[in-house]
């Protein structure tokens, strides 16, 4: 039977089973105060760049009302995605799964229509459900009572959004302004006039930014410029960054872009003439990390609205909001840019959430959760059953000080795509340890041991040195090796990806 059959028929199948299961939940949750659900994302934000982080950068970013959400709620501090590539963290976030059970395991990858979500059951639970800004899984969304969507990346400038009952294909709309105060627009929009005010409401605003090309608003063109934002202690360091079995995308490569292709960054140009190389990387970080703050602050003003909103119409004890991004990134740590590695800085993903009836105020949670844990914490919320085709689980116990005596101790990471600077990987991260296994240097024609690397997170937290030939370490290499493998066979994921194509 072919994949898409099969799903139309467990779709269809999933249907009348939700129906059921809906009675059953709402009989479970009488005289529950089931909660609307406000779920922010942007892309690649990463930690380093939110105040509340406390990391290198975050005293110079804009980020009060993202701030104020953990200060009123909960920030989690050892959040992570289980592949930090866009269409894999989204496709995750919606099934819960793996990639290699969603069939989104790269950019390429797609989210078929029919396949099972956390929107279906949220509708199915009596919810209306909504999601508006980039979707990027390029399948029509389905689960949604409403969309308003970037079908493909999208644009910053005038973005062409794809609305619900519109043609998928053909029938964009193109709305005037910047694309975060757009997709803001859209989103208030929904919820003053196109939701049921009598139905709980689980909105997802997606927000394009921070994305390259990193391009804010004109209004905000002025931050920093009389500042030099502070440079991390590993920028200079050689193009292959040191102690690891892999290149990278050096910032050489974003001053590269910066000067070839000006006009699809924020003015002024790069100016990179008579320069030597150590010049030109400190004046490309600079301009980097200018357009990247200056584009958050977008983000962050545009939280403020939805804030304002629901906490003028009074829902704001009966609203969980959340925001987060679709993975980590490196801002020139490593003397790197972009994602997709395991390393911290792309591993990980910020999250904070406020919902006063459950979560007190100031909550730390140091608790390791994944992406893949998102669907179960809505259905939880909610009341509404959790599928066992969901490989995650709710942490709405750990939001409340009350952690599991069985919660994970640790995380399994796989990212798929293979290229010669950025050769697949897969691997372990306990709270102290990190295990990576670079499988597609095989392909390279690197021996099985050349391909690892080993950092304790304890005495190394920057993971600056790769100690895995160190003698001191074999033992506990030896235990990662081994819980590596049994996560791997936890989740499913045991093929040998080098029978699969690299993509």
């Amino acid at each position: 039977m072919k994949r898409r059959r099969f799903l139309q028929m467990a779709g269809a199948g999933l249907g009348s089973a939700l129906l059921g299961s809906n009675a059953r939940a709402q009989q479970r949750g009488r005289g529950y105060r089931r909660p609307n659900i406000l779920f922010i994302m942007s892309d690649d934000h990463t930690s380093q760049a939110i105040g509340c982080y406390g990391l290198r950068l975050s005293a110079y970013a804009r980020t009060k009302n993202i701030d104020r959400i953990a200060a009123e709620g909960a920030i989690l501090r050892n959040c992570f995605c289980t592949n930090s590539i866009c269409v894999p963290s989204r496709a995750s976030i919606l099934t819960g799964q793996y990639g290699h059970l969603n069939g989104a395991k790269t950019l390429s990858g797609r989210l078929d229509p029919a396949a099972d979500n956390v929107a279906k059951h949220l509708q199915a639970a009596g919810y209306q459900t909504a999601v508006v800004g980039k979707w990027h899984l390029k399948e029509q969304p389905a689960g949604f009572d409403y969309y308003n969507v970037l079908r493909g990346q999208g644009r910053y400038n005038d973005p062409i959004l794809f609305e619900k009952g519109a043609d998928w294909r053909t029938g964009g709309k193109t709305h005037p302004g910047h694309s975060t105060d757009v997709i803001t627009d859209q989103a208030l929009n929904w919820l003053e006039e196109g939701r049921d005010p009598n139905k709980p409401f689980a909105l997802m605003c997606h927000f394009k930014a921070v994305h390259e090309p990193f391009y804010s608003h004109e209004r905000y063109r002025t931050l920093y410029a009389d500042q030099d934002l502070p440079e991390p202690e590993d920028l200079h360091w050689p193009e292959s960054p040191r102690g690891k079995r892999f290149e990278g995308w050096p910032l050489k490569i974003l001053a590269g872009r910066f000067q070839k292709n000006a006009q699809r960054y924020a003015p002024p140009k790069l100016d990179a003439e008579g320069r030597d190389a150590k010049a030109i990387r400190s004046a490309t970080y600079q301009k980097f990390m200018k357009d990247y703050l200056r584009t958050v602050a977008g983000i962050d003003d545009n939280v403020g609205r939805l804030l304002n909103w629901v906490d003028q119409t009074g829902k704001a004890r009966d609203t969980v909001v959340i925001y987060t991004a679709d993975q980590g990134y490196f801002l020139g740590e490593h003397n790197l840019f972009d994602k997709r590695f395991m390393l911290e800085e792309s591993l990980r993903m910020p999250f904070v959430i406020r919902y006063p009836r459950q979560i007190k105020p100031g909550t730390d949670v140091g608790d390791i959760i994944l992406n893949i844990d998102f669907a179960e914490l809505f259905l939880d919320f909610a009341r509404a059953p959790i599928p066992k085709s969901m490989q995650g689980r709710s942490f709405r116990p750990s939001l409340r000080g009350r952690t599991p005596n069985d919660w994970r101790d640790a995380m399994y990471y796989h990212y798929w795509s293979h290229q010669k600077e950025r050769p697949s990987h897969y691997g372990v991260r306990t709270k102290r340890y990190k295990l990576i296994y670079y499988y597609g240097l095989l392909r390279m024609g690197k021996r099985p041991e050349e391909c690892w690397e080993f950092y304790d997170l304890k005495t190394d937290p920057r993971e600056q040195t790769s100690q895995y030939d160190e003698p001191m370490h074999q033992d506990t290499i030896a235990q990662l090796r081994q819980r590596l493998a049994q996560l791997r066979t936890q989740y499913g994921d045991t093929t040998d990806p080098l029978s699969v194509a690299p993509s």
